[in-house]
């Protein structure tokens, strides 16, 4: 096996990024054409009349990101209770028609019980914050040694609470900036070389700062292109960090590079940057791939007229990727079914063992 592998150094498989690549971006093109149909008709928020056409991108997305963030849920619980299910395939579209249930009920909370649309940003950047740092970047750290079930409820009342102290606190949210930096870091494994050898929480709170750092980078960059105003500070004071301005451009390279930054490197096994030692490949691969987020971005935008009613319509359909990206690999295993090492990688997927 570990010849095998080791010959598999840089792999080109070209018949699975292809079937990658039209299986997120397709899905993604569907589900937000369905998406957007059914939410007109049928808001989420308390939208009438004109409302409903400036508003129906924020059910849009507050619906798939909560979608999203309950496949990610399942998965980090081993599946739990969709874990009975032997055929992956089978299992794989219990969970995606279980996520968007619950995700749907997730954005309608927010209206019925909730701060109502003020609200859908603030509890979208801290449950994702949460899930990301004990599940993500922290490796399931606090339940590792515990059942799926025990697992999901543990989760469920501690991101609960969490999620309402900080909600309720001066801090008000943990914004999601951080979030495209994490899909590129850990879809390439730069964030696991870099940390390598740490135990846990170290490894959890290294990334997490890692992260902070590189999107605190990116609105210096943003704001002398003219994209960040360092002069706003939404939603909460506590924050003093700016953000994006009017046009809304630095939104869309976000909602883009949530679309491109885990299910690239994933389905394209990270070639050609496993042929570059870390942290030299590593590091080329992200800023590669943060280049092309602003390119595609930059090209969508021209579509507003041509292609997309508005830059709300657009919006909807970069964001949408962030879904399928994330669900394909991780409930259905395409991109993460056949191991390959990077240069001077002794174990598939990880680098403890490397100096």
């Amino acid at each position: 096996m570990t010849a095998t592998i080791s010959e598999s150094v840089a792999p080109l498989r070209v018949s699975e990024a292809v079937r990658g690549f039209l299986w997120i971006y397709g899905l993604s093109i569907v589900s937000c054409f369905l998406v957007n149909h059914w939410v007109i008709a049928n808001p989420i928020g308390p939208w009438t009349g004109e409302e409903i056409e400036k508003s129906f991108w924020l059910d849009n997305v507050s619906w798939q990101i909560f979608s999203a963030w309950w496949a990610c849920f399942f998965v980090v619980c081993s599946f739990w209770p969709f874990n009975f299910i032997e055929n992956k395939n089978t299992r794989g579209i219990a969970v995606v028609f279980a996520s968007w249930v619950l995700g749907w009920w997730s954005a309608k909370l927010i209206f019925l019980i909730g701060p109502g649309a003020d609200g859908i940003f603030p509890l979208v950047g801290t449950t994702w914050f949460l899930l990301a740092f004990f599940c993500f970047a922290g490796g399931n750290f606090l339940v590792s040694k515990f059942p799926p079930h025990r697992q999901v409820y543990i989760y469920l009342l501690l991101f609960t609470g969490l999620t309402f102290l900080i909600t309720h606190s001066a801090v008000k949210w943990v914004p999601a900036w951080w979030f495209p930096f994490l899909l590129v870091g850990l879809s390439t494994g730069t964030l696991t070389f870099l940390t390598r050898g740490l135990g846990q929480p170290a490894r959890a709170i290294v990334i997490m700062s890692i992260l902070f750092a590189a999107a605190c980078l990116c609105f210096q960059i943003s704001g002398l292109a003219g994209f960040w105003d360092f002069s706003k500070s939404p939603i909460s004071s506590f924050w003093t960090m700016g953000h994006f301005t009017d046009d809304s451009f630095w939104l869309l390279c976000f909602m883009t590079a949530t679309s491109i930054n885990y299910a690239m490197p994933i389905i394209t096994h990270n070639w050609p940057f496993t042929m570059i030692s870390m942290p030299w490949g590593g590091l080329l691969a992200c800023l590669t791939y943060l280049v092309l987020d602003v390119i595609v971005a930059s090209l969508l935008v021209k579509l507003i007229g041509p292609v997309f009613s508005s830059m709300q319509e657009l919006l909807t359909y970069a964001y949408m990727g962030v879904n399928w990206s994330l669900v394909v690999p991780l409930v259905f295993g395409i991109g993460l079914q056949q191991p390959y090492l990077w240069k001077g990688q002794k174990t598939p997927g990880d680098w403890d063992d490397v100096a």
